[in-house]
């Protein structure tokens, strides 16, 4: 069988795969996060001393690693730059001086209360609209990362269940999940919603 996209790429070192990130290549973000998120991990609960908050902190690094990687310019290792975006999110926790709500299971509940699908009788005609133009949204999305939003908003499993389920790293479930969630808000704001950005 053919190597798929993925297998292709884990052969390269970070700074490539830092420099096809900046590009918007989900393989060589989910190669980096395969590949340092327990050393991250690691390195947040150092700070953090609470494994919640360590999840929820490694999160939003990769997160900011997906959105920022172009801000590498090859100084120094990748995998230090990486680091220390890590580092610098979890001194933030810490300033913070309390821990956010534990992120939900099952993020697409979230999105639709932030963008107004509040459930109530007087509204479930709307909702089933509303309903529709997310699973219209949702085709929109690569495959693999609409599979585990569909997961988890029409069948309600965790992270941990679908991916194994799909027999895939959690850490690959969860950035796929992340990524998806933001091309979904984007397509579903184009359709006229309004509510708060998914942090």
């Amino acid at each position: 069988m053919p190597d798929s996209s993925e297998d292709r790429i884990r052969g390269h070192p970070d700074e490539v795969l830092l420099q096809m990130t900046a590009r918007k290549s989900v393989e060589a973000y989910e190669v980096l996060y395969d590949r340092h998120a327990q050393v991250m991990y690691n390195l947040v609960l150092r700070i953090v001393r609470q494994p919640d908050t360590a999840d929820e902190v490694l999160q939003d690094a990769f997160w900011q690693i997906w959105q920022n990687a172009g801000q590498y310019r090859g100084a120094g290792a990748a995998a230090a730059w990486m680091y220390r975006v890590a580092r610098n999110r979890a001194l933030d926790a810490l300033r913070r001086e309390k821990v956010r709500p534990q992120a939900s299971e099952t993020p697409l509940e979230d999105v639709a209360q932030r963008l107004g699908h509040q459930p109530s009788a007087e509204a479930e005609t709307e909702a089933n609209l509303r309903r529709r133009e997310v699973i219209d949204a949702l085709e929109s999305i690569p495959q693999e990362q609409r599979v585990c939003l569909e997961l988890a908003y029409f069948e309600g499993k965790t992270q941990r269940e679908i991916a194994e389920e799909t027999r895939t790293a959690l850490g690959t479930i969860k950035s796929r999940m992340r990524i998806g969630l933001e091309k979904l808000e984007r397509l579903l704001r184009s359709a006229g919603h309004r509510g708060e950005p998914v942090p």
